[in-house]
């Protein structure tokens, strides 16, 4: 299967309401938005991902990759068996990459800028690859997919470490991203610096940004402070911000974000993505595990 095979070549419709005029502020130019290849499920997310792409004119690139389980080991010696097994599970691989590029070329209107890639690859591995062409990747979070394996799923934490860029995770059923008021989950580091940045496109657009951090008692003031500045530094850029610290209430810090979350009717959260390799496998900090697990809304996270 081919890895780059235009679906659309015809320009973003330059004259839709949908489409940002103002090129002079930051924008998404390009999103890449991973398609399930043996499920529909990723029909909302890609739904969502042609909305933003409208939005900022961008070019939407979708990707959908799976890749062969190894085969199973026969004490007996056969070889034809398995053979043949192999072969099988090629050509439902290559029927099931068909089958999702049909998916995206429905769901994606002829008016939009629009690429498929695909590839008999691991799914993580191959979106990884193909984040060199993307601003921001669009990714699923749906825990009953991650049970097929590597193989076949793509899992958000594991691409968040790899891709090297931001990931708009999405929950299940969620079919639109609306942004229009947003919460921003402040921590002092690198990775929520990053994060920041990453969703400036969206965060100028909004109608209101709510910079929160969790903190201890002891720790109040001089979170007052640390998220001040931040939400003045966001307002430097025409951004509606505004700063507040609170203890927690709720059984995390993630809970107590996702609570800020519902009281603003935001639909989106701003985070920093937080994990070190142990044993081949990424262990992920408090928050970010929390929120990659059942978050109800939107997360751009960034590492």
């Amino acid at each position: 299967m081919g890895v780059n095979e235009l679906v659309s070549p015809s320009l973003a419709q330059a004259g839709s309401s949908r489409v940002d005029a103002d090129r002079s502020r930051p924008r998404y130019a390009s999103l890449l938005v991973h398609v399930e290849a043996r499920s529909t499920a990723s029909d909302g997310r890609i739904a969502l991902a042609v909305d933003l792409a409208r939005r900022f004119g961008a070019m939407l690139v979708g990707m959908a990759a799976e890749s062969p389980q190894p085969p199973p080991v026969d004490v007996y010696g056969g070889v034809a068996f398995v053979g043949e097994i192999m072969e099988a599970e090629d050509e439902q691989i290559r029927s099931d990459l068909q089958a999702a590029r049909d998916r995206f070329a429905t769901l994606c209107p002829t008016e939009l800028l629009s690429e498929w890639r695909s590839a008999v690859e691991t799914p993580v591995q191959a979106l990884a690859r193909e984040a060199r062409s993307a601003d921001l990747i669009v990714i699923g979070r749906d825990l009953s997919r991650l049970r097929e394996g590597v193989y076949r799923s793509a899992d958000p934490g594991d691409l968040l470490m790899r891709a090297g860029r931001p990931l708009l995770v999405v929950p299940p059923g969620a079919e639109a991203l609306r942004a229009e008021r947003i919460v921003v989950a402040w921590k002092d580091t690198r990775e929520a610096r990053r994060a920041v940045w990453d969703a400036l496109p969206l965060l100028v657009r909004a109608a209101a940004v709510h910079v929160v951090e969790v903190a201890t008692e002891d720790d109040l003031e001089a979170a007052a402070s640390r998220v001040g500045d931040v939400a003045a530094h966001l307002r430097r850029h025409g951004v509606a911000a505004k700063a507040e610290t609170r203890t927690r209430r709720e059984a995390s810090d993630a809970d107590e974000l996702i609570l800020v979350a519902e009281q603003d009717a935001a639909d989106l959260v701003v985070a920093g993505g937080y994990g070190h390799s142990r044993l081949r496998e990424w262990v992920f900090g408090g928050v970010t595990a929390d929120l990659l697990k059942h978050c109800p809304k939107c997360c751009l996270l960034s590492h």
